[in-house]
Parts: structure tokens; C-alpha cells; sequence
């Protein structure tokens, strides 16, 4: 098949939303910023730590000083995480299938290289993926459609072959103006937010069917 699969990481590899959100309040905290869910899942939830900053503070920083929260931010976040890592529902055999199909596979995050790391590595993912297209690699965030532009690259696949996995409305928008097919995964936003071409809970939801239904193979 002539398929190409794009993962987004957080929310979809892992259910992580919640701990990203309460690393969000502490390090707003300690800036006298107080952040709420709503604000938190509209504003915030896909996009790459340079844009958050923005968001966040609300002022122009120096990259230096936005690196450094942002990194702060993200050690809290593997901190609070780290003993609650596991694939989403139904992943690894979703994925095992489309290894077994030959169907290649890649990963198009905002996330750093080292919460990549920490998720793909750790939990002994990164095996199923040829590659990977973190927020190092592009210029413009999520919902600029660049991330999935450079997976379809990855995979080896015109965009319009590959189905795009998202849980955020940014990264829906995303996969959609690359010109792919958007799975949306309810785990960070509810179902009616999400404008996906099929939504799923989870991957143990999913037949190949309605993959092949969805390219039109």
C-alpha cells in the first residue's frame, strides 16, 4: 500500500496532556501568571516552545531567556511524567501491524529533541519510525503544515498518501493544510473541538479498514 503514517507525540504516543499542563502552571507560577485548562487547550496545547512563550508572557523575550524557561518548563514535565509513561491505548499493536503491511512510519512533533528522546527511547518506540521531524527542524510551528510536510519526506510519500495522527486543533489544521487525512485523537481536547476527518479515544478504536477508507485505496 502506498500509505504513509505521521504521528504527532504528545497526546497521541502518549496520553501526557495533564502533565504538560501542570508543569505549564508551575513555571507560570513562579512568574505571577496564572493559567487555566481552557486557556491551556485553546492557546497553547501543539504548539513549539518559542510561540508559547508569547503566548504565555505576552511580551517579546530574548531567545536566550526563552530558552531557558523553556527548558525549565520541559525538566518539570519529564519530571512529573516520568513514572507514569505508557504507550497510548492499542499503540504498539496498531503500530506492529503497519510494520507488518511495510507501511513506513514517522513522527512529526513540537516537542524538543530531549522529550523525544525521553518518550520514543525510554518507552522503546523509536524502532517502529524511520524518522522523526521535532521543533529543531522547522522554521514555522504547528499549524503551519511544514512539520508534516518534512514527515511526508520521511516516510517517502506524497502528503495527500499519508494520514496524520493529532490530538490538537493546531495540529489538525496542520495535517490538513499539508494535504493529508487527519485521524484526531480525543485525549486532550473533546470530541466536537476536534475538526478531524475521522476521530478515535484511542488506537485499539481503529481498523485498517477505515485507513484504506480514508485515502480512498
Amino acid at each position: 500500500m502506498q500509505i504513509g503514517l505521521i504521528f504527532d507525540m504528545d497526546g497521541v504516543i502518549v496520553e501526557n496532556h495533564q502533565y504538560h499542563y501542570l508543569a505549564w502552571q508551575k513555571i507560570a507560577a513562579k512568574h505571577g501568571i496564572t493559567i487555566d485548562e481552557v486557556f491551556y487547550r485553546e492557546k497553547m496545547n501543539g504548539r513549539t516552545l518559542k510561540k508559547l512563550m508569547k503566548v504565555v508572557f505576552e511580551r517579546e523575550m530574548s531567545d536566550e531567556e526563552a530558552k531557558s524557561i523553556g527548558l525549565e518548563k520541559e525538566a518539570i514535565y519529564r519530571d512529573l511524567y516520568k513514572d507514569h509513561r505508557k504507550p497510548t491505548t492499542g499503540l504498539i499493536k496498531f503500530l506492529e501491524e503497519a510494520k507488518e503491511k511495510g507501511i513506513p512510519m514517522a513522527v512529526g512533533t513540537s516537542a524538543p529533541k530531549e522529550n523525544v528522546e525521553f518518550t520514543l527511547d525510554d518507552l522503546d518506540l523509536r524502532k517502529y519510525f524511520v524518522g522523526v521531524v521535532d521543533d529543531s527542524m522547522v522554521v514555522h510551528g504547528k499549524p503551519d503544515p511544514e512539520v508534516y510536510l518534512k514527515g511526508a519526506e520521511l516516510v517517502n510519500r506524497k502528503p495527500e498518501d499519508c494520514i496524520v495522527f493529532e490530538d490538537a486543533v493546531s495540529g489538525i489544521q496542520a495535517g490538513k493544510d499539508a494535504g493529508s487525512k487527519v485521524i484526531g485523537l480525543a485525549t486532550s481536547h473533546s470530541r466536537e473541538e476536534l475538526d478531524a476527518d475521522l476521530i478515535i479515544d484511542n488506537f485499539s478504536d481503529l481498523s485498517w479498514q477505515q485507513i484504506t477508507d480514508l485515502l480512498g485505496k
